[in-house]
């Protein structure tokens, strides 16, 4: 889908109007249902941890995903399943779905079952580049003070992923099999981001485009692509590629292109430092599922205390891809 698709309803040739301004009008109008959603399903706690103990040392993997799949197929809430299948469309207006007390048990191959699962049935199709272990997260003691990467300890910034990639990574899960910290996730909000913009800005902002490089998760090479920072898709609506992360090496993961547009990031980034994030729930068996595009995710700085427990004290399972 074009702009210039979002723009027809009120465009008018013969009529002198302020294209920036009327775009980020009707930018600002659709993001705002946007929303996150919590569900609470510790009605299938008990049935989960169930399934994992009486199969855990005779099932094979794929056999023990097939019975959980079908397990949670049968407990399962239908609207639940359904605001899972449709988190990041327009049609529910979902950017985030935290589902909370999914399983009990801090266990790596049952955690890990989970996300795949419900990765699954969000309709999540992980993608796994060759140069990243993205799977598993977890500090890693060798780069305790890292900041802005996943095996790090330190702060990691408002970020979508893989903005430098081929490919529009545009759904994500996030899956919590242990975190001795009890650090929360971050979220923001798209249309909570972008409060601080006049209309015009917001518009500007939609026509421009960006300079988006890859960081310590990619080893051995740095990826680098220009690309727009709008995006506009038939099923999900608006969304925008972000990037706050600035890498140890190379600087700023995302460099905007025009003094102007450079202006109103550093804007976004002035209103962030304001703007209290959504919080996740660490606790053992939580998924995240968001839209990569309508809402940044983050973390605060972990504890020094962690590298005691080894790479063990934190461990979250992560699946992006296309859906």
């Amino acid at each position: 889908m074009s702009l210039r698709a979002l723009l027809d309803p009120v465009w008018s040739e013969a009529q002198p109007i302020n294209c920036f301004e009327i775009l980020g009008t009707l930018v600002r109008q659709e993001l705002h249902n946007e929303r996150v959603e919590r569900l609470d399903l510790s009605y299938l706690t008990a049935a989960i941890d169930e399934l994992w103990l009486s199969q855990r040392e005779m099932a094979s993997r794929d056999s023990f995903r097939n019975a959980l799949r079908s397990r949670l197929m049968e407990k399962i809430q239908p609207w639940h399943l359904e605001l899972i299948r449709k988190v990041g469309t327009k049609e529910v207006s979902v950017a985030a779905l935290f589902l909370e007390r999914v399983f009990s048990l801090p266990e790596k191959e049952l955690a890990e079952s989970v996300q795949e699962v419900v990765s699954d049935l969000a309709g999540i199709t992980d993608i796994h580049y060759p140069y990243e272990d993205h799977k598993e997260l977890f500090p890693k003691q060798s780069d305790a003070i890292a900041s802005d990467w996943g095996r790090g300890m330190g702060v990691i910034r408002p970020h979508s992923d893989d903005l430098y990639e081929f490919r529009d990574i545009n759904a994500m899960c996030l899956t919590v099999c242990r975190d001795l910290s009890s650090t929360p996730t971050w979220f923001w909000l798209l249309k909570d981001l972008v409060a601080c913009l006049t209309d015009e800005e917001l518009g500007l902002l939609c026509v421009s485009e960006a300079k988006y490089l890859s960081g310590r998760n990619v080893e051995g090479k740095i990826v680098e692509v220009q690309k727009p920072i709008f995006r506009l898709d038939r099923d999900e609506g608006i969304g925008m590629r972000l990037d706050f992360r600035v890498d140890d090496s190379i600087g700023p993961r995302m460099r905007p292109c025009g003094l102007k547009t450079q202006k109103i990031f550093e804007k976004l980034k002035a209103h962030l430092s304001r703007l209290k994030p959504i919080t996740s729930n660490p606790r053992t068996g939580s998924v995240s599922l968001l839209a990569n595009f309508k809402v940044l995710h983050g973390r605060a700085r972990l504890q020094a205390e962690l590298l005691s427990e080894g790479e063990a004290s934190r461990i979250l399972f992560r699946s992006k891809g296309t859906k």
